[in-house]
C-alpha cells in the first residue's frame, strides 16, 4: 500500500499555496499604461479609484475596467488588408436622394472623476461604450446633417461643411431646424422648381449659436470631439445610389457647359475691353504724334523767328554802328580841320599834293615865248595869265 509520507503532504501543500498566489498576483497591483484610464473597485466596500496617469497602483483583488483615452470609430472604412471596418452610415439630403457616408471617427474621454464616474455606471467597459453610445450617436448625428444640403452640395461645395455639421452636433447637440422651401433652377434643365430646404436657427444663446433639439449625450460624458481636442472626424467618400450618380453626373455636365459659357462670355467681355484698350492707346498714340510734329513745328517757328529778331537786331545794330562810325569820323574830320592839322600829316598832305602837282605840269609844255600876231592863230591875253600861273607854281614847287 502506498503510505504519504509528512513531507510530501507539507510539498503539496506548499505547492498549491504557490499556485494560488501565482494565480492572484494580477489581482494584487495593476501597471497603469499612459495610454489607457484604468477604473478600480475594491472588495467588500465597493470603493471605486480611478488612475488617469501612468504607474504602478495597489489593486488589492479589486475589479479593474480599462478604458482608452482616445479611440477610433470606423464606418465603412477599410483596414491595411482593404477589408471592411464596421458598417457605412445611411443619410438622405434634402433633394431626397440618399448614399452611404464612409470614413472614421476619433473620440476623446475625460480623466476627471465625474463623468468617468458616469462612464463607468452606465456603460462598465469601452466595447459597450462604442457600440451602445458613440456609433449610435454618430450615425443620428449624421442622418439628421443630410437634410442641410443637397447630394450634388455634399459631393461639391459642402463636402467641408458636412464634417463640420457632425463635429459641430456632436460636440453641442443636434440642430434645430426649421424648413423653409425655395425655388431654385435645375442645373440640368434649367428649369425653376420648388424644393424644401432645412435650415439652421441662429440662436446666441445656445451652443455653437443654434437652436438645439437635445442636448449633447458627448458632452453629458465628457466625450470631446475636435482636433483642437485630440479627436476628430473624417469623411473619407460618400457612395451613392445609381440614380443619384447619374444625376450628379449630368448636373456636373450642365454646370461645366455653365462655367466654359460664362468663361467665354468673361473672355468677350476682356476681349472687349481689350479693343477698346487698344483704341485708346493708339488714339492717344496717334494725339501724342500729332503733338509731337505740332511741338517740333512751333519749335522750329519760334526758333526762326528768334533767329530774324536776331538778325533784325543786329542789322539795326550794325546800322548804329555803321552810323555811329560816320559821325565819329564826321567829327573827326571836323575836329581835325578846326584844331589843324598836325607836322606829319601836314608833311603827308604837302608831299602828295607836290607830288600830284608834279605829275599834271608834267605833262604840260608851255612856251617859253609869248607874241601876238595879226593871222589870229595868236596867244590871246588869257592864255598868257594861264601860263603865268602854271610857270609860278612850277617855280614855287622848285624851291
Amino acid at each position: 500500500m502506498f503510505e504519504i509520507s509528512k513531507k510530501q503532504v507539507i510539498a503539496a501543500i506548499c505547492s498549491v499555496f504557490a499556485i494560488v498566489i501565482l494565480s492572484m498576483l494580477g489581482k494584487i497591483g495593476e501597471d497603469v499604461k499612459n495610454e489607457t484610464i484604468v477604473v478600480n473597485q475594491y472588495p467588500f466596500t465597493g470603493r471605486m479609484e480611478y488612475w488617469t496617469t501612468p504607474g504602478w497602483r495597489g489593486q488589492w483583488f479589486g475589479k479593474t475596467t480599462i478604458y482608452h483615452k482616445t479611440e477610433q470609430l470606423w464606418f465603412g472604412a477599410t483596414n491595411d488588408d482593404n477589408k471592411p471596418i464596421g458598417a457605412p452610415i445611411p443619410v438622405i439630403f434634402n433633394d431626397a436622394s440618399d448614399g452611404l457616408i464612409y470614413g472614421s471617427l476619433r473620440i476623446k474621454l475625460p480623466t476627471d472623476i465625474e463623468h468617468l464616474s458616469r462612464i463607468q455606471t452606465d456603460y462598465n467597459g469601452m466595447e459597450r461604450l462604442m457600440n451602445d453610445l458613440v456609433r449610435p450617436t454618430v450615425t443620428k448625428v449624421i442622418y439628421a446633417s443630410g437634410p442641410l444640403m443637397s447630394a450634388f452640395e455634399s459631393y461639391a461645395e459642402k463636402k467641408n461643411d458636412l464634417i463640420e455639421y457632425i463635429t459641430d452636433q456632436l460636440n453641442n447637440g443636434v440642430y434645430k431646424t426649421t424648413v423653409k422651401t425655395e425655388e431654385v433652377q435645375d442645373a440640368i434643365t434649367g428649369e425653376l422648381k420648388k424644393t424644401k430646404v432645412a435650415t439652421l436657427i441662429p440662436d446666441v444663446d445656445a451652443p455653437g449659436g443654434y437652436k438645439r433639439s437635445e442636448s449633447s449625450p458627448f458632452k453629458y460624458y465628457g466625450i470631446t470631439i475636435g482636433a483642437e481636442s485630440g479627436g476628430q472626424v473624417s469623411v473619407n467618400k460618400i457612395d451613392y445610389s445609381d440614380k443619384v450618380k447619374q444625376q450628379i453626373a449630368q448636373q456636373q455636365e450642365a454646370n461645366m457647359l455653365i462655367q466654359t459659357s460664362k468663361a467665354k462670355a468673361a473672355a468677350a467681355v476682356q476681349e472687349a475691353i481689350r479693343a477698346e484698350e487698344e483704341g485708346k492707346a493708339k488714339a492717344a498714340q496717334a494725339k501724342w504724334a500729332q503733338e509731337t510734329i505740332k511741338a517740333t513745328e512751333v519749335t522750329k517757328a519760334e526758333q526762326e523767328k528768334e533767329v530774324s529778331r536776331l538778325a533784325a537786331e543786329k542789322a539795326e545794330f550794325d546800322k548804329k554802328k555803321v552810323i555811329a562810325q560816320g559821325e565819329a569820323e564826321a567829327a573827326a574830320n571836323r575836329a581835325k580841320v578846326a584844331a589843324g592839322l598836325t607836322p606829319q600829316e601836314r608833311a603827308e598832305w604837302d608831299y602828295k599834293t607836290k607830288v600830284g602837282v608834279a605829275e599834271a605840269i608834267s605833262k604840260v609844255t608851255l612856251p617859253k615865248i609869248v607874241s601876238t600876231g595879226s593871222n589870229g592863230n595868236n596867244n590871246t591875253a588869257m592864255d598868257a595869265m594861264g601860263l603865268k600861273m602854271l610857270v609860278d607854281l612850277s617855280n614855287q614847287l622848285s624851291k
